[in-house]
């Protein structure tokens, strides 16, 4: 497949005028899927059908940006009907890991994570794992050949509704830590727009909608970190959210189990960019955590 890397986003559009009217019916005509959380459904709006979404914290976070991705990875694969709220459709994850660097197992998808969230959200773990997708990058030169085969398998299965892209930034966040050479920051970055370019067009053209984590520098007080991954990234996406722990990490205790009380987190998501929403916006959202303290598993979306 040959991709026009000179294009713009814009490009992608139709610049047609139209009334009022007809931008009302056409955004109410947009299919929408449940991210699992009532709180940040309510947010965001939910996830509209080819919108490119952007969840991003601290590294240290990584865990709840994960559960995130899975969840909404398994909600594309969930009936429209039912009060399931999904795209019915199948879905692709877009994995960044480094074999020298990423020591962790749940770096890699993990199955047995992927059938829990199924059976929490409704749905037989076989469904979604015949309707789900993995490729995985290993550096970000990769990063680009895989983004390539991603567009190609868009163009030829209608089907695919999603791509998760976990960790879309990594590999420019590890170069930097390496380097402190001001010219190959240009050359990751120009390599990350290439990434973008290709996928964003691509799922544009299809009507896919795309959802990234990634992560964003530690800030002070009362200020809103901004994602690491430059202007063109922000540019292009349509949904921004921060996602930071309201205390203890997160953690909160609960007098629910008999064990002397299970665990549970609060985050708050805070959207920075929204195509109609007034920005910054704000809310709480809530999870069940699962897996010991020392090495959790996941956290499901009440």
């Amino acid at each position: 497949m040959s991709v026009e890397l000179t294009s713009t986003p814009r490009q992608a559009y139709n610049f047609e005028m139209q009334s009022g009217l007809q931008l009302l019916d056409r955004h109410g005509n947009v299919q929408k899927m449940s991210t699992g959380s009532a709180e940040l459904d309510s947010l965001l709006d939910g996830i509209q059908e080819g919108s490119f979404y952007l969840f991003y914290s601290t590294p240290e976070n990584q865990l709840i940006l994960d559960s995130l991705l899975n969840r909404l990875l398994v909600g594309c694969i969930l009936p429209k009907s039912g009060k399931k709220h999904g795209f019915e459709s199948m879905a692709m994850l877009f994995n960044n890991f480094d074999y020298y660097t990423d020591k962790n197992k749940h770096q890699l998808l993990n199955p047995e994570k992927i059938a829990v969230i199924a059976k929490y959200a409704g749905i037989e773990p076989k469904i979604v794992f015949k309707n789900l997708y993995v490729q995985t990058a290993y550096n970000l030169e990769h990063q680009e050949t895989i983004a390539q085969e991603i567009a190609e398998n868009m163009e030829s299965n209608p089907d695919i509704r999603l791509i998760g892209i976990r960790d879309l930034t990594k590999f420019i966040v590890m170069n930097n830590k390496a380097s402190c050479d001001t010219s190959n920051r240009n050359d990751d970055s120009g390599t990350l727009k290439k990434v973008l370019s290709i996928l964003y067009q691509t799922c544009v053209k299809n009507k896919v909608t795309m959802v990234a984590t990634g992560y964003c520098n530690v800030s002070s007080n009362g200020i809103i970190p901004k994602p690491i991954g430059g202007t063109y990234l922000k540019h292009i996406i349509n949904v921004l959210v921060n996602l930071k722990p309201n205390q203890n990490n997160g953690y909160y205790y609960t007098a629910s189990s008999n064990s002397g009380g299970g665990s549970a987190a609060s985050y708050k998501a805070t959207i920075t960019k929204h195509p109609y929403q007034l920005t910054p916006k704000s809310t709480n959202i809530y999870a069940k955590r699962i897996g010991k303290r020392q090495n959790p598993m996941l956290f499901i979306f009440d």
